[in-house]
C-alpha cells in the first residue's frame, strides 16, 4: 500500500511539472546512473530526480562527501524533493562525512517545514555531528524563540525513551 501511495505521488509530481521529460523511464539517457540522483538533487531538478526514482534509482546513494540526495534537497530548502525522497525510502538519519544528518541541515538552514517533516518521518533529533552539535543546538544559535528550535524542543521532550 505504501509503495502504491508513493507511486501516485511521483506520478502527480510529474504531471504537475511543466518541464519537458521523457515519456517513460526507458527513455532516460543510457548514460544515466544512480549518482545522477545526487546530482539532480544538488541541482534542484525534481523532474529528473523523480524520473530516476521511477526508473529504480537508489534513494540512498551517496556522493564523494557521503551526502545523499536527501541532504542536497534539504540544503536547497526543497520540501517537495525531500518528501519524494523519503517516500522512496531515503534514510532520514543518514550521516555524511561530518556526521551531519538532513535534520541538522534543516535546523541550520532554518527550514522549519522540512525539519518537522523529517521528525514525523522518524528522524532522530538527538543525533550529533562530528562537532558534538545536534539539530537543536544549531537552531538555538538563532535564539530560543526560533521556530525550528521550538519544534525540535517539543520533539525531544515528546520522544519515546524506549523502543518496542
Amino acid at each position: 500500500m505504501r509503495r502504491v501511495i508513493f507511486l501516485i505521488c511521483l506520478v502527480a509530481a510529474l504531471a504537475t511539472a511543466d518541464v519537458p521529460r521523457p515519456a517513460r523511464a526507458a527513455d532516460l539517457p543510457a548514460t544515466a546512473t544512480t549518482l545522477d540522483l545526487v546530482r539532480a538533487a544538488a541541482e534542484g531538478d525534481q523532474v529528473f530526480l523523480t524520473q530516476l526514482l521511477l526508473a529504480g534509482a537508489d534513494p540512498n546513494v551517496v556522493g564523494t562527501d557521503w551526502r545523499g540526495p536527501l541532504h542536497h534537497a534539504v540544503l536547497l530548502g526543497r520540501l517537495d524533493m525531500a518528501t519524494v525522497l523519503v517516500r522512496a525510502g531515503a534514510r532520514v538519519d543518514w550521516q555524511d562525512a561530518d556526521k551531519v544528518t538532513p535534520l541538522i541541515l534543516a535546523a541550520h538552514g532554518n527550514y522549519p517545514e522540512i525539519a518537522e517533516y523529517l521528525i514525523l518521518a522518524g528522524a532522530d533529533p538527538l543525533i550529533a555531528d562530528r562537532w558534538g552539535r545536534r539539530a537543536l543546538d544549531y537552531a538555538l544559535m538563532r535564539g530560543k524563540n526560533d521556530a525550528v528550535a521550538r519544534m525540535l524542543r517539543r520533539a525531544v521532550i515528546n520522544r519515546p525513551t524506549h523502543k518496542n
